[in-house]
């Protein structure tokens, strides 16, 4: 399921770098403060922050639940969020849950299984050229 709302800050154009200490500790924030709002919510296993972008802080996020029988609707999910406490300093009415995704989707791949993707493919392409 997405989720995307508006931080009452000022954005910097580190937040748009993924790899950044500021995109990091932004993200890490919001995802904290997610996860204490869906904890109760069945099926909820984690949230992502897919970007930051200016317009203040537009955070683009993905919730990862169990299956898609266990995503609420967006109804749902708007209510739980919006009467929520956190402190995030969110933009009234900038609150905006989107469909949910198909079951089984991939999360969004790590630096790290990047960059052993090219070494995966060495190695498969040397066990052809053998056989």
């Amino acid at each position: 399921m997405s989720l995307q709302f508006s931080l009452n800050q000022t954005f910097t154009s580190d937040l748009s770098n993924t790899s950044s200490s500021g995109f990091k500790t932004l993200a890490d924030k919001v995802t904290s403060e997610v996860k204490k709002v869906f904890a109760q919510t069945s099926g909820f296993r984690r949230s992502i922050v897919n970007s930051f972008r200016s317009g203040s802080v537009v955070t683009d996020m993905t919730l990862v639940f169990d299956n898609q029988t266990s995503v609420p609707s967006s109804s749902n999910a708007q209510v739980t969020f919006t009467n929520s406490s956190t402190s995030l300093n969110i933009l009234s009415g900038s609150i905006i849950f989107g469909s949910s995704t198909t079951s089984g989707s991939a999360p969004r791949p790590t630096s790290f299984s990047l960059a052993a993707l090219p070494l995966s493919l060495a190695l498969l392409m040397v066990q052809l050229l053998a056989s």
